[in-house]
C-alpha cells in the first residue's frame, strides 16, 4: 500500500514559541535535547486538542465554512457549508450549495423556534409552491452546537480521533509548527472510523473497492491556530490508494470566517411565502429529497 499525502508536515519541531523553555544543543547530551523537543511537541499538540475541543465546546458568536470534496471512482462529492451562530439561545443561519457556483440554500432557526425556516434553492425549488417552508425543528427541545452542521463535522472528527489514538495510536502523528498566523497540530484518524462517523461519506454500494489496508491509513489531520492558541481551523487532505485499487482523494476544511452579528439572520419571511410542513412523513420526505443532489431524477 502507498499513500500520498499533499498536506503532511515535515519534520520534528525543535521549538515553539508557545513552549518555554525549548531545549538547546549540548555537548554529550544529544539524548536529553531530543526527549525535551519531543516532550515540547507532545505539550503542544495536547494543548492544541484540548483548544479545539474548548472551541466547539464553548461555541460563540461564529461564522465558519466548511468545503467537502471527494472523489473516488464515479462517486464525486463537493459541499459547501456556512453557518452564522448569534446568542445564546441562538439566531442561526446556515447556507448550502452543492457546487462551487450553485445557488445556497437558507435555513434559518430563530431563538426557541419550534420550526426552521428554510429557503429553497433552485435545485429544489419545485418541493413547494413557495420560496420558504418550515418544517419541525432539530433544536425544537433547545440548541446542541453538535447538530449545526458546520459543528457537527468536527465534533465527529474529535470522536474519529480519540478512537484512533486507541486502535491505532503508534501510527496517529503527533506533529507541531510555528506558521505566520500562529501554530499547526497534526494528528490523524482512521479512515474506517472517519466513514463510521459520516463525515467522510461514500454510499454504501460504491464501498467494495475500499480494501482493508486503504480503510487501515491513518489520514492526517492539520489544525491551525493563532497565537493566543485560538483554534482558527483544520484540514483532511489526503489520496488514499493500494496498489491497483481506485484512489480515495479527500479534503474537507472548517474555515472560521469572524464573528457573526444578528445582522447577518435574516428576517422571518412572511406567511405568504411559506409553505408549513407538519407531518412527520411528509417531512422526513422533505428532507430526503431536499439533501439530495439529483432530487428530479
Amino acid at each position: 500500500m502507498s499513500v500520498t499525502r499533499s498536506a503532511r508536515l515535515a519534520g520534528a519541531v525543535l521549538c515553539l514559541a508557545l513552549v518555554a523553555g525549548c531545549a538547546q544543543p549540548t555537548a554529550g547530551q544529544p539524548r536529553a535535547d531530543r526527549a525535551a523537543a519531543e516532550k515540547a511537541t507532545t505539550d503542544v499538540v495536547k494543548r492544541g486538542i484540548d483548544a479545539f475541543q474548548s472551541h466547539f465546546a464553548n461555541l460563540g458568536n461564529e461564522h465558519a465554512r466548511v468545503y467537502n470534496y471527494l472523489n473516488y471512482g464515479d462517486v464525486k462529492i463537493t459541499t459547501e457549508h456556512e453557518s452564522y451562530k448569534v446568542g445564546n439561545p441562538p439566531d442561526i443561519l446556515l447556507k448550502r450549495r452543492f457546487e462551487e457556483k450553485g445557488d445556497w440554500s437558507e435555513t434559518v432557526w430563530p431563538p426557541n423556534s419550534k420550526v426552521d425556516y428554510i429557503k429553497l434553492d433552485q435545485d429544489h425549488k419545485f418541493l413547494a409552491p413557495t420560496p420558504w417552508v418550515t418544517v419541525p425543528s432539530l433544536w425544537a427541545d433547545g440548541f446542541d452546537t453538535c447538530f449545526l452542521l458546520t459543528a457537527w463535522v468536527a465534533c465527529h472528527l474529535d470522536k474519529a480521533i480519540g478512537q484512533t489514538k486507541l486502535d491505532a495510536g503508534d501510527r496517529q502523528p503527533s506533529d507541531a509548527r510555528n506558521t505566520d498566523d500562529g501554530f499547526e497540530v497534526t494528528t490523524g484518524a482512521l479512515l474506517k472510523v472517519m466513514m463510521d462517523e459520516g463525515f467522510i461519506s461514500i454510499p454504501e454500494d460504491k464501498r467494495d473497492g475500499l480494501t482493508d489496508p486503504m480503510l487501515d491509513t491513518v489520514v492526517p489531520v492539520v489544525m491551525s491556530f493563532d497565537k493566543d492558541m485560538n483554534f482558527t481551523g483544520f484540514e483532511i487532505r489526503d489520496t488514499v490508494t493500494d496498489g491497483s485499487a481506485t484512489p480515495l482523494e479527500l479534503q474537507l476544511e472548517y474555515e472560521v470566517i469572524g464573528e457573526a452579528t444578528k445582522d447577518d439572520i435574516p428576517d422571518v419571511p412572511d406567511a405568504s411565502q411559506i409553505t408549513a410542513i407538519t407531518d412527520k412523513a411528509a417531512a422526513d420526505q422533505f428532507w430526503d429529497k431536499f439533501n439530495d443532489r439529483t432530487p428530479q431524477n
